[in-house]
């Protein structure tokens, strides 16, 4: 019998702490509303949220000649390994042109290219694309930027 009584001592002062507020005239709050756990909604699926690139800061150009040109530059160059808009990439090492800047920030992926800094792996080639060029590249990739999925 003795070990039951730790075990009805808290169950008997919670019974008391209760009696006290009642009789002291203290509402005893309701618990909060949780609705059911199942629901009967039917939710539509999200797309992901693009990235968001502050191109103005970056000094990007975003008009449509730049980007027709940034676009002229990945397909004689970025296309064959990386794929173009939505292709797939042709090589495993090689991620998808349009998830490279989620890889690579803007200005990292500048700044190593205008500095001849070798980019991504070791059997990519070295390119030199000039400032212009670079800028025109860079607004390609960011006008065709989606976050990737999981199975990607």
């Amino acid at each position: 019998m003795r070990t039951a009584m730790p075990l009805a001592l808290p169950a008997l002062a919670a019974a008391t702490g209760l009696l006290l507020m009642t009789a002291c005239g203290q509402q005893i709050p309701e618990p909060p509303h949780v609705p059911p756990a199942e629901s009967t909604e039917t939710l539509a699926p999200v797309e992901p949220a693009r990235p968001v690139f502050d191109t103005e800061a970056l000094g990007i150009p975003m008009d449509e000649a730049s980007i027709a040109d940034g676009k002229a530059i990945a397909q004689t160059h970025c296309a064959i390994c990386h794929g173009l808009d939505q292709d797939a990439s042709l090589r495993a090492d090689a991620p998808p042109l349009r998830y490279v800047l989620s890889l690579y920030s803007p200005e990292n992926l500048s700044e190593d290219f205008r500095a001849g800094i070798h980019v991504g792996h070791e059997t990519m080639p070295d390119f030199v694309f000039g400032d212009l060029g670079m800028d025109v590249l860079l607004a390609y990739l960011v006008s065709i930027q989606e976050t990737p999925t999981l199975a990607e």
